[in-house]
């Protein structure tokens, strides 16, 4: 079943009526640059949080992230992803380090590897593959 939503919990309190452990595999790919614009550094990092939590034990994150040479592009679009784009601290290279956190909760990564484009946007991208633990 594919289903697509707008996903984002856009406060912290919205995570505790996330529905737990409902998926083998969710796919983030090539969107954590428009969550990160249109949310911020919490709204992005509360979207993982969200992810791993919709997990069944030993699922799978297939995440496609966008490098920061993407974000650039994308903040010239209008006044209001600039102004986003100006407050990020959250940089795609600490993704990693988040998600396998305490915070968070993921127990390893894969890199799967990265997608052949033409573009050099969409060079920077890699693909990885998270598990949970099954503690």
């Amino acid at each position: 079943m594919i289903i697509m939503a707008d996903y984002i919990p856009w406060e912290e309190q919205e995570l505790g009526k996330t529905p737990e452990a409902q998926y083998d595999t969710i796919a983030c790919l090539q969107v954590t640059k428009w969550i990160h614009l249109t949310a911020g550094d919490e709204g992005l990092k509360r979207s993982f949080r969200k992810m791993y939590r919709q997990l069944k034990p030993g699922g799978i994150l297939l995440l496609e992230a966008q490098g920061w040479p993407a974000y650039t592009s994308a903040m010239k679009l209008t006044e209001k992803l600039y102004q986003a784009y100006q407050n990020i601290n959250f940089r795609p290279e600490q993704f990693n380090e988040f998600l396998l956190s305490p915070e968070v909760g993921f127990s390893s990564h894969t890199v799967i590897g990265a997608p052949i484009h033409t573009s050099r946007k969409s060079r920077s991208s890699l693909m990885y593959s998270l598990s949970l633990s099954l503690v």
